[in-house]
């Protein structure tokens, strides 16, 4: 039986409460009542969030949104929320696809450490006689390619889950946007449900939160892809960063959770040793306790992943790799580039 998962309301309000905590208010802060609204993915790599400070006029509210970057780039362009931290990919197609429609702009970056995809199916279809079953004909191939063709589960349109196929390599001469079929699960719950039920053949999702229920026996792993770029941007809505005081209440916000990583998720005391990347003590048990990992998963976890130790830096060429590889697939057209000015969010983002 897979983990009870905590509810998602109960993610916001924990995760909520730490922007209440006093830090030093800035001084040309303007007195504001409107929070700011975060978008996240109620995953291990929010955790940041549940010790991120800001000064009391700078207040700030996360909410879930479980369905990932397609959903956040609809919630930014409707206004419900106000900036979120999304999947590379997805933040970039939205951008380059219509970059005066997105009505958003990359403000800054979660981590520096790339994204590693599981390509989840039905262990049956593993077995003789299944879809994905091991014979001769597959031998040296990239397992991750054989989902070519088939029908694949996805969060929405425009999430990683959408978009990470078309960069699995593969020996096929044909363009990959003519190659899958793709059905909208919604969210975790929605794809594995989907795998059960016959309506998907696979589905791509970050290793670690699919890891638990290929434990249970619920799913197997047929293949994984790790795209050459960090997995998580932050972006903000461009009507917030033009209006009084947007800019600056972005920066604080970004800066709290520089903080945070820097002081509650690694080890102050290492990094002056010397030492880097140590966690800090508790921040294992407390991601377990919040998102019903085991120890020794977290633990491997945190050897993969690296943090940003200052937010509103971005690699931009990171971005570019990103853009080329979404060309090269064919999900964007050749003639996208990466234009700063279009992009970037210059009064929050340092470039490097």
């Amino acid at each position: 039986m897979a983990p009870t998962v905590q509810p998602i309301q109960a993610f916001q309000n924990a995760a909520s409460h730490a922007s209440r905590l006093k830090s030093p208010a800035l001084a040309t802060m303007p007195s504001v009542a409107h929070p700011l609204t975060v978008g996240c993915v109620p995953e291990h790599f929010s955790i940041p969030f549940f010790h991120t400070k800001t000064s009391p006029s700078n207040p700030f509210k996360v909410t879930s949104c479980p369905s990932g970057t397609g959903q956040m780039i609809k919630m930014l362009q409707s206004g419900e929320i106000d900036i979120c931290v999304g999947l590379t990919e997805g933040l970039v197609a939205g951008l380059a696809k219509d970059s005066e429609k997105a009505g958003f702009k990359i403000v800054g970056s979660l981590t520096r450490s790339s994204l590693t995809w599981s390509v989840a199916v039905s262990p049956q279809q593993m077995q003789a006689g299944g879809l994905f079953e091991a014979n001769e004909t597959f031998a040296g191939v990239d397992q991750a390619s054989r989902i070519r063709g088939k029908t694949i589960g996805i969060s929405r349109f425009g999430s990683g889950s959408h978009l990470i196929p078309f960069v699995i390599p593969s020996t096929s001469t044909s363009n990959a946007a003519s190659e899958y079929k793709f059905v909208q699960l919604h969210d975790i719950a929605g794809l594995r449900n989907g795998i059960a039920t016959g309506q998907a053949d696979a589905f791509l999702w970050e290793r670690f939160t699919t890891k638990k229920y290929v434990d249970s026996g619920e799913l197997a792993v047929l293949g994984s892809v790790t795209p050459p770029w960090p997995a998580f941007l932050f972006a903000c809505r461009t009507e917030f960063l033009e209006s009084a005081g947007g800019e600056e209440r972005v920066r604080e916000f970004l800066d709290g959770v520089s903080r945070a990583i820097n002081s509650s998720v690694y080890s102050p005391l290492a990094e002056a040793a010397g030492q880097h990347g140590v966690v800090q003590d508790g921040i294992v048990s407390e991601i377990c306790e919040k998102f019903n990992y085991a120890s020794a998963d977290v633990a491997s976890w945190f050897e993969t992943v690296e943090f940003s130790r200052d937010c509103r830096e971005v690699d931009a060429s990171a971005v570019g790799r990103c853009l080329c590889a979404l060309q090269s697939a064919g999900v964007l057209n050749a003639a996208s580039s990466v234009e700063p000015h279009v992009f970037f969010s210059s009064a929050t983002t340092r470039l490097v």
